[in-house]
């Protein structure tokens, strides 16, 4: 560790939780190997990329290929920093014992739209061919798609013949094998090979061209020109003479048309590959070390990479025993005399081995990046910059994974386990499949619960151990059950983290400035970024703070501010990673309030309790701290500038835009899984290491002056506190909700004029959500405002940068606090809340308005009440509250903001269902709204539709008195109405008599619309109203209206005289001038309404009496049949109309009519009695009286008596009935009688009007 700790970290790997790829599209490559013929060949695996060369393009911006080799394959991967790819992960299978080489080249052909990948194995050379991403998504723009295809999607040309070469000298097993290789891809798609071979032999290089069309030619080059011709062919040529002076070939390099190796020798030695032969030209040594190299894979190395000149610049690393270093050339065209090389610079490199090394751009220059293997097995990158002043700078070592602290519950555990970006689901799931096979289990792994999977699994194993057991404790049982499948995951995440090779783009672009790589791993692809100046002082506390940055760019801190961060730095050295965190846990464990923490601090690392360890000092280390800040001159100007510094801070800028601005470019910048991976650790290490400068420096500055003294230390707490809250959001995870209260809450946000949005996956972290969500879109469109660059190394930071701004608890933004509370995470809320409420003073009301919104998914109405409440307090003065009640151009006083605001939060309480808090927030609304103010009525309704839900009626009767709006006040009458009626309540609508009048008319309107006679509550309480008001007129026109309808109704006439005795007692106590009534007109007359007083009514009334009517009209009033016999004297005197209705009567009952009765009805009126008998269907008898009719009136026929008419219309109706039924006896007898009576009848009214005539003419009248 002594090199890594020797040189400054000015870089920091970032390693995105992105899950580890496992879909794979799987092909085999022809390499022509079988087990009968190959040797057993180890070689190491390696891995590379390549970045798109065009940046600027939507198909190609952000968007690389990285590669990685194992002893059967090549995997490709394809990925983007934009848009997500389907089909981008590629394994190309080889036969067995036919490894690849190390080393993979890609090259776009833009004229072609292709990607050509140049790959080789130790029996054959591949020119893999796959269409170019623009030719993909030639039809898009910026921003169309979130999703594209990848160009590994189509692998139609990867296998044909023309596109690989088979070697065959492999048909001899002593033959030495490739051990490196390098390819380029010329202009017309002929692709060169140059493999290198038997590093322990003659050094042979072979080349290998691959036409577009046409056979693969090979040639040997060899190092000197007395190696013979390959006259018979390569085999012979490789099993020739061996040289021994240990001059084998390690890296080559191809350029345009020459070839360059480095050999055992150090020599560089270039061929021309279109002529083959010998050397045109060989350097002297690069090294005057006697020494070997090591052998391959840590053995000499070379690199090319074209120089901003033009020319082709060779980096050759030389690797000794015990010592090694890098050589910088130029080669220059030296005409006939084949090429020159010019040296630029050496530099020496550690005494560790070299896994790989690379050149890429940087700051208008070339920088060489490296990636080391220490002997403890843990990986160093480092870079230097190519130029005469060169010096090693390291990347920061990634963090170790911390061990599982002992906790108290099984879901403790499983929430540390599923941490987010700690392990990938494959992880765990093949650490489960281990743990249940080596304790027993026979139970599946759940793909969509992977946490409850792990917690039967640890149950199980529990279970088993605590029945053996007899402790009451089984604290440490859990713990082991769990460590060990925790360990186990953490074993195979130290595998897939190893480094596996470098990635840069080797495209030079004037735009792209800044050192930059990418690392790639079995787990993917982690970039590395520069480190801002307060982490490089805490990453490089020995580092003493110059006025210009540790790269050579100025610092804004001045050297006091720098001073305070280095003593910070010095002091977590000193304590440890885990003393430091230690401290903390312990600071942040009782909750102290923020004034409190300071002086906690102090207590800490001062007099710290006796039972546990502290983070202690020496006097030495705390001597050192005192001579870093007793130079300071004005501490209290120090600890403000790093406060300043600490503030993450972004300007106010307009992001709407305008029809000419064409700002798509922006809409997918980081928008793909990976690119949100990427931007979420970057914030989680931003907020990290300022954690870090902050606790450093209030411990340095507590343990020398006493943190409490210094002025501004307090705000270097809160920044603390802020940037603590940032990393508990990080390791927050979705939870899932349940379905139903989903829709519920879309209708709470909708009623306050917001909406949900999609949380996203359950799991994922909140931080990552809201960077792929709305988060992520916001920064994207400061970023299109200020038009920044697009490129992801100088991109990130800014978008980083935009997003911690608007994560930060201080910034005064509440933009993440909404949208955590429009993803419908209650329990998330209300723990982020919780843990800001004690120290952050930012948003403070806002953020109790979304406690509210927690709170009532959680069915907690009174907790929600109180926070509610509290919000109220900043509806005038945070942006978020003003703009929630009014738009933010109206200007409006408080009170009236208050009214706003509880109307918004009186909505959210009805959808809850919560009358008690609806009925406190609108008598508060009431209590501060002014008079005149028009949402009073509102408030008034909301109390007395709650006070009359939930029983208080009188409440009720009160809220609705006091409504100022008429149209309410006649709503609330009619609903009192209805609900009082419900309950049999009415006598307290009667007693109120400020809502007499709205009463009245509504209970008049529903009075007609239900039935007089059945139970009518609201003539009740028209006839109550009117007797408790002493309007005794108009209850008696209520109850006499209430009577006239019984009257008409059927099953009402018996209660009419009941409601016409009730009108008249209450016109006789009305005053005279009063006591009268409006008889309305009967049905089907058109004359007036008839006035009636006190004698007209009881003359009515006992019109109604049955006392008071003959024997004959109360048998007709009552329903039981009619007695003739009793009432036979009567009916013999009765009138005709009498009669009439006895006989409906009877008719209409189906009693027996007696014969006398009927004499008495004939002798009264023959032709009513028939009409009567007829159309009661009595139709015999109704013949039979007419018989007896006509027989009257045949006798009463004489020529002196008076004319009469009989009926003998009426005769021939019931002939005609008759006629229907000559089946029926009796029918029979009586039509044929009652037909010759007829015809009789009509001829003794013509005799006796012919005698009539004779008469007159024989005795004539004489005047």
């Amino acid at each position: 560790m002594e090199f890594a700790d020797a040189i400054p970290v000015t870089f920091k790997e970032i390693t995105p939780s992105y899950n580890i790829p496992q879909k794979w599209k799987e092909i085999v490559l022809n390499t022509g190997g079988t087990h009968s013929t190959l040797q057993d060949i180890k070689l190491p695996h390696k891995a590379g990329g390549y970045w798109y060369r065009d940046s600027d393009k939507s198909s190609t911006r952000n968007r690389f290929i990285y590669w990685q080799t194992t002893s059967d394959a090549i995997e490709l991967s394809e990925a983007s920093l934009d848009v997500n790819l389907s089909s981008c992960n590629l394994r190309c299978k080889v036969a067995p014992g036919t490894p690849p080489l190390n080393n993979i080249s890609f090259y776009e052909r833009t004229s072609m739209q292709q990607v050509v990948i140049l790959a080789a194995t130790v029996s054959s050379v591949h020119r893999l061919v796959f269409p170019h991403p623009e030719s993909l998504d030639r039809k898009s723009t910026f921003g169309s798609l979130s999703h594209t295809t990848s160009i590994f999607n189509d692998t139609s040309a990867i296998n044909n013949p023309s596109n690989y070469y088979i070697l065959n000298q492999y048909s001899i097993s002593n033959t030495g094998v490739a051990h490196s290789c390098a390819s380029i891809l010329r202009d017309n798609g002929e692709a060169v090979f140059a493999l290198a071979f038997g590093y322990g032999g003659e050094g042979g290089l072979l080349l290998v061209k691959l036409p577009v069309a046409g056979a693969a030619v090979t040639t040997v080059l060899k190092r000197e020109s007395n190696v013979p011709r390959f006259l018979s062919g390569l085999t012979g040529a490789l099993r020739g003479k061996t040289s021994t002076d240990g001059i084998e070939t390690y890296g080559v390099v191809l350029t345009n048309v020459l070839a360059i190796v480095i050999c055992g020798d150090t020599c560089l030695r270039v061929w021309h590959f279109d002529e083959g032969g010998v050397p045109i030209t060989v350097s002297a040594p690069l090294s005057q070390t006697l020494a070997k190299p090591k052998p391959p894979p840590h053995a000499h190395m070379l690199q090319s990479i074209t120089g901003l000149d033009g020319n082709v610049l060779l980096v050759a690393y030389l690797s000794f025993p015990n010592e090694s270093e890098f050589i910088v050339m130029k080669m220059h065209d030296a005409g006939t005399a084949g090429v020159k090389f010019s040296e630029i610079c050496h530099i020496y490199g550690p005494q560790l081995d070299l896994l790989d090394y690379t050149i890429g751009y940087g700051d208008n220059g070339h920088v060489i990046w490296a990636l080391w293997s220490q002997p403890d097995g843990d990986a160093v990158i480092t870079s230097c910059a190519i130029g005469p002043d060169v010096s090693w700078r390291a990347v920061a070592t990634k963090e170790p994974l911390s061990a599982l602290p002992q906790l108290s519950s099984h879901q403790q555990y499983r929430e540390r386990l599923l941490s987010p970006g700690l392990f990938p689901p494959s992880v765990i799931k093949k650490a489960l499949v281990i743990y249940r096979r080596a304790w027993g289990g026979s139970e599946p792994v759940l793909d969509n619960d992977l946490g409850e999977s792990c917690v039967s699994a640890v149950q199980a194993r529990f279970r088993n151990l605590t029945a053996r057991a007899a402790a009451p404790d089984h604290s440490h049982l859990m713990y082991k059950c769990w460590s060990d499948l925790y360990s186990w995951c953490m074993q195979y995440m130290e595998g897939l983290q190893k480094p596996l090779g470098l990635m840069v783009s080797k495209h030079n672009c004037e735009n792209d400035v800044g050192w930059w790589c990418a690392v790639v791993r079995r787990s993917g692809v982690s970039l590395v970024r520069e480190l801002e100046p307060l982490e490089r002082m805490m990453l490089s506390p020995d580092v003493m703070p110059e006025p210009t940055g540790l790269m050579g760019e100025s610092c804004e801190l001045s050297v006091d501010a720098m001073r305070v961060v280095c003593a910070g730095a010095r002091w977590e050295r000193a304590v440890s990673a885990g003393g430091a965190a230690e401290l903390e846990r312990r600071l942040f464990a009782c909750s102290s309030p923020q004034h409190r923490l300071l002086p906690r601090l102090l207590h800490l690392l001062r007099a710290p309790e006796t039972d546990e360890p502290k983070p202690s000092l020496t006097p030495e280390q705390i001597d050192e701290l005192t001579c870093i800040l007793e130079p300071i001159r004005d501490l209290q100007n120090a600890v403000l500038e790093l406060n300043d510094a600490l503030r993450l801070d972004v300007p106010e800028i307009d992001t709407s835009k305008s029809d000419d601005e064409d700002t798509s470019e922006y809409d997918n910048l980081f928008a793909s899984d990976l690119g949100v991976a990427i931007v979420t650790e970057a914030i989680r290490q931003m907020a990290e290491m300022r954690s870090r400068v902050v606790r450093g420096a209030l411990a340095a500055l507590g343990i020398v002056r006493g943190a409490g003294g210094v002025p501004g230390a307090g705000h270097c707490a809160v920044h603390w506190q802020a940037y603590r809250a940032l990393l508990w959001l990080h390791a927050a995870v979705l939870q899932q909700t349940s379905s139903g209260g989903t829709e519920t809450f879309r209708l709470k946000l909708s009623a306050i004029g917001g909406e949900a949005l999609e949380c996203g996956v359950v799991g994922m972290g909140a931080i990552q959500a809201y960077v792929a969500g709305a988060g992520g879109t916001r920064a994207r469109a400061h970023l299109a405002t200020a038009t920044t660059h697009t490129g992801c190394h100088r991109a990130l930071p800014l978008l980083a940068y935009h997003l911690a701004h608007q994560l930060w608890a201080v910034s005064g933004g509440f933009e993440f606090g909404w949208w955590l509370a429009s993803i419908h995470q209650p329990r998330l809320v209300q723990n982020y809340v919780n843990m800001l409420e004690p120290w952050c003073e930012w948003n403070a009301c806002s953020r109790q308005f979304i406690l509210g919104l927690s709170l009532l998914e959680l069915d907690d109405a009174e907790g929600a009440y109180t926070a509610f409440c509290r919000a109220a307090k900043g509806v005038s003065s945070e942006p978020f509250l003003r703009q929630l009640v009014a738009e933010p151009h109206n200007r409006l006083a408080h009170h009236h903001a208050l009214v706003l605001y509880y109307m918004k939060v009186i909505k959210l309480f009805e959808i809850h269902d919560a009358g008690a808090c609806v009925v406190r927030l609108a008598e508060t609304a009431i209590s501060i709204a002014d008079k005149d103010d028009p949402n009073l009525a509102m408030f008034q309704w909301v109390v007395f539709k709650w006070h009359l839900s939930g029983g208080r009626t009188e409440r009720a009767l009160s809220a609705a008195a006091a409504n100022p709006a008429p149209h309410a006040r006649h709503a609330a009458a009619a609903t009192l109405l209805t609900t009082l009626a419900e309950r049999k309540e009415l006598g307290a609508l009667v007693r109120c008599s400020a809502l007499a009048s709205e009463a009245e008319r509504a209970a008049a309107a529903r009075a007609k619309l239900h039935d007089a006679h059945t139970d009518n509550p609201y003539y009740d309480f028209l006839y109550a109203l009117h007797v408790s008001r002493q309007h005794y007129r108009k209850a008696a026109a209520v109850m006499y209206e209430r009577a006239t309808r019984c009257g008409t109704e059927r099953g009402g006439t018996t209660l009419r005289r009941k409601f016409i005795a009730a009108a008249l007692t209450c016109l006789r106590l009305a005053r005279p001038q009063h006591a009268f009534l409006a008889r309305p007109p009967a049905q089907g007359q058109t004359t007036t309404a008839q006035v009636i007083g006190p004698e007209e009514l009881a003359a009515e009334l006992r019109e109604d009496d049955l006392e008071a009517l003959d024997p004959v009209q109360q048998a007709l009033k009552k329903s039981e049949a009619i007695d003739f016999d009793r009432l036979y004297p009567k009916l013999k005197e009765a009138d005709r109309e009498t009669l009439l209705d006895v006989t409906k009567r009877t008719i209409s009952t189906g009693q027996f009519l007696p014969r006398w009765f009927l004499q008495r009805f004939m002798d009264m009126d023959g032709a009513g009695c028939v009409r009567a008998l007829l159309s009661g269907g009595r139709l015999v008898e109704a013949a039979e009286a007419c018989v007896y009719v006509l027989r009257r009136w045949m006798v009463a026929l004489a020529p002196h008596r008076e004319p009469c008419a009989a009926p003998l219309a009426l005769a021939d109706l019931v002939l005609v009935e008759l006629q229907l039924h000559l089946d029926h006896s009796p029918s029979k007898q009586v039509y044929d009688e009652l037909n010759n009576l007829v015809e009789e009848y009509t001829k003794i009214v013509i005799r006796t009007s012919e005698d009539m005539k004779s008469a007159q003419i024989q005795h004539a009248i004489v005047q």
